[in-house]
């Protein structure tokens, strides 16, 4: 290699740092398990299904009731007597199996809604501090490595901290 290319490769990698700008990166699994946002939606999904769950455990309680009263008892019931009590435990088995898949839909809707939330909220604070500190780019999740100098991580994470606590 003579003189004139590793100048013209010099010059060509230094355009190229150069046209990168300022970068940094953001592991959005951290800030999304550790964010007080994150945390303070789980509280309040726990929270808004909380009689709904209650329920359904007192459900699952009286069919074991059901279902041990069928054990113990059923050899000294007639017939008819045993059949209604087997009919009302299966009755309240496909209830209790019910009210379990309306409650894990429920959840599973509302809990993508405050993801979506979140996450929105997580990407204007991400786009406030880039835009704030200079950032040309902030890179997430998908980087085999990344130097600790442009990992903005634990910043972005006492801002959200600080804009909860307001």
């Amino acid at each position: 290699m003579n003189k004139h290319q590793l100048i013209l490769i010099l010059l060509l990698s230094s355009n190229v740092l150069w046209a990168a700008g300022k970068i940094g990166y953001v592991d959005m699994n951290i800030l999304i398990s550790e964010s007080p946002q994150i945390l303070q939606a789980n509280q309040n999904l726990t929270a808004e299904f909380e009689a709904e769950n209650q329920k359904i455990s007192q459900q699952e309680s009286d069919l074991s009731s059901l279902e041990k009263r069928i054990t113990q008892e059923g050899p000294l019931m007639t017939t008819d007597e045993l059949l209604k009590l087997q009919e009302r435990a299966r009755i309240l088995e496909r209830q209790v199996r019910r009210a379990k898949e309306d409650l894990k839909d429920a959840i599973t809707i509302r809990n993508s809604q405050m993801v979506d939330e979140v996450q929105a909220e997580l990407k204007k604070v991400v786009t406030e501090y880039a835009e704030n500190n200079g950032f040309d780019a902030i890179l997430i999740n998908a980087i085999l490595y990344v130097n600790d100098e442009v990992d903005i991580t634990d910043e972005i994470l006492a801002q959200l901290r600080q804009s909860h606590n307001q």
